[in-house]
C-alpha cells in the first residue's frame, strides 16, 4: 500500500511539473546535448551514473522523476532520466517548491561572463572588470567531488549540475558579457541586448541570450508537439551525424573548461554578435548561422560530457591508459597562459613540461592512469604554428606523446 501511495504522489507531482517547463535551449538544448552525451558513455557507466542518481536526497525530487516515465523499457527510462536531468538546474527554480529553490537553487553558477568590448571591429579585454558567475568553477569543483569518496546522495546533485553546467558554458552568451554604448556595464551575457525596438511591450520583448537558449526549436519548431522520444532524440542524432565523433574527436576529448570557455567566448564574439544590430531582429541568414554554430557546440558538449564521465566511472572508450607520464609532451593548449580565460588566449600547439623544478601556480592537464585521474602540473616550453612544425620538433627531440 506505501509504495502504491507513493507512485501515485510522485507520478501527481512529476505531472504537475513537467507541464510547466519552458521548452528553449533550457531543455531543448540540454537534453539533447545529455542524450548525445548518453550515446558516447559505456553501458557500464549508464548503470552506474543511474544507481547514483536514484540515491540523491529525496528533497531534491533528482530521484522522484524516474518514477514518472510509465512502463517504457528500462533501458528508456534511464536514459529519459539522464536527459530530464540536464534541465534539473532550470526546474528547482521554480519557487513553488520553496524548501527546494533555497536548498540547491544558485543563479550565478550558470554562467562565467568575461567582459569584452569592440573596438576597430575587433574584440579586445575590458580591463578592471573581472569574470562575474561561477559556471567554471563550480564545473571544477564537481568533477573533482564526483572522482572522491564522497556518498553517493552528493555525487547525484553533482552529476545533475555538470550536465546542466557542461552544457551551459558551451552556449556562447553564457561566457560573454559585451561592453557597449547600450550596456556600459555589460549587457548580462545577451540578455540586455534587445532584438526588439525600443517601447516594445515587456511581455513582446525579446533579446540575444534568449535567441541562442532557444535556437534549436526557433529554427526547427516543434510543430506538432510531439513528445521528446519523438522529436529531441532524432534531433541528437541528426547532430551526430552532422558531426560525427570522429571529426571531433581531438576538440572531444579536451576536458579542460577553461578551453571550452574560450571556444564559447570567441563563437559570441565572431557570430553571436555578427552583423547585428540593437533593437533589430537577426536576419535568415544570421539564424542559418547561429543554429549551425549551436549544433556543433551541443555535440561537442555531448562528446566531452560522456568522455568525462567514462573517465570518472568507468574505463576511458579511446583505450588511453599508461603507468607512466612522460616529462615533454605535445599537445593543444590555451596560450599565453593565464589565471582565467581571457579574449586574449588562443588555441596552441605547444611543447608541455610535465616536470617542472621551480614552485609556481601552473595549469594542470589531465590523464587516466589504470582507470584513474591524475592532474599534473605543466609549463609551455614552447609552441608552434602548424602540427607539421610540431611533428617536425617531436621528431628532433624524440617526443612521442603527441595529440592534437
Amino acid at each position: 500500500m506505501r509504495n502504491i501511495i507513493r507512485s501515485i504522489v510522485v507520478l501527481a507531482v512529476v505531472a504537475f511539473v513537467l507541464p510547466s517547463l519552458a521548452f528553449a535551449w533550457d531543455e531543448s538544448g540540454h537534453k539533447t546535448t545529455a542524450y548525445i552525451a548518453w550515446q558516447r558513455m559505456t553501458p557500464e557507466v549508464r548503470e552506474k551514473v543511474h544507481k547514483i542518481l536514484l540515491a540523491a536526497p529525496e528533497d531534491s525530487s533528482i530521484g522522484m522523476y524516474f518514477f514518472g516515465f510509465g512502463s517504457r523499457p528500462l533501458e528508456t527510462k534511464r536514459r529519459e532520466h539522464f536527459m530530464l536531468m540536464a534541465y534539473w538546474a532550470d526546474i528547482i527554480r521554480d519557487r513553488s517548491f520553496d524548501n527546494r529553490f533555497k536548498k540547491y537553487h544558485n543563479s550565478d553558477w550558470h554562467y562565467t561572463n568575461v567582459f569584452w568590448t569592440e573596438k576597430d571591429g575587433k574584440a579586445v579585454p575590458v580591463d578592471g572588470m573581472e569574470p562575474a558567475g561561477k559556471a567554471l568553477a563550480k564545473i571544477n569543483e564537481f568533477s573533482k567531488l564526483i572522482r572522491s569518496n564522497a556518498p553517493d546522495s552528493e555525487k547525484a546533485v553533482a552529476i545533475a549540475w555538470l550536465e546542466h553546467l557542461i552544457g551551459d558554458v558551451h552556449q556562447p552568451l553564457h561566457i560573454s558579457a559585451k561592453v557597449s554604448e547600450y550596456n556600459p556595464k555589460g549587457d548580462q551575457g545577451g540578455n540586455l541586448f534587445f532584438l526588439t525596438p525600443r517601447g516594445t511591450p515587456r511581455e513582446e520583448q525579446d533579446n540575444l541570450h534568449s535567441l541562442w537558449d532557444q535556437i534549436l526549436v526557433r529554427y526547427q519548431p516543434n510543430i506538432d508537439g510531439a513528445c521528446d522520444a519523438a522529436f529531441l532524440d532524432p534531433k541528437g542524432e541528426e547532430i551526430m551525424k552532422k558531426f560525427p565523433y570522429e571529426r571531433l574527436a581531438a576538440r572531444a576529448s579536451v576536458l579542460d573548461v577553461d578551453i571550452w570557455a574560450s571556444e564559447s567566448l570567441k563563437a559570441a564574439q565572431e557570430v553571436a554578435f555578427k552583423d547585428l544590430k540593437f533593437g533589430e531582429k537577426p536576419d535568415a541568414k544570421y539564424m542559418k548561422s547561429a543554429f549551425e554554430v549551436s549544433q556543433e557546440r551541443i555535440a561537442l558538449a555531448g562528446y566531452r560530457m560522456g568522455n568525462l564521465f567514462n573517465e570518472v566511472f568507468g574505463t576511458r572508450t579511446d583505450g588511453v591508459s599508461s603507468n607512466t607520464i612522460p616529462c615533454k609532451i605535445i599537445r593543444k593548449v590555451m596560450y599565453p597562459i593565464t589565471k582565467t580565460s581571457s579574449v586574449k588566449q588562443t588555441l596552441e600547439i605547444a611543447v608541455l613540461d610535465l616536470c617542472p623544478t621551480q614552485v609556481a601556480s601552473r595549469p594542470m592537464y589531465s590523464f587516466m592512469i589504470d582507470g584513474k585521474m591524475v592532474m599534473k602540473e605543466y609549463d609551455v616550453l614552447k609552441v608552434f604554428k602548424t602540427e607539421d612544425e610540431a611533428r617536425k620538433y617531436a621528431a628532433e627531440n624524440k617526443i612521442t606523446d603527441i595529440s592534437f
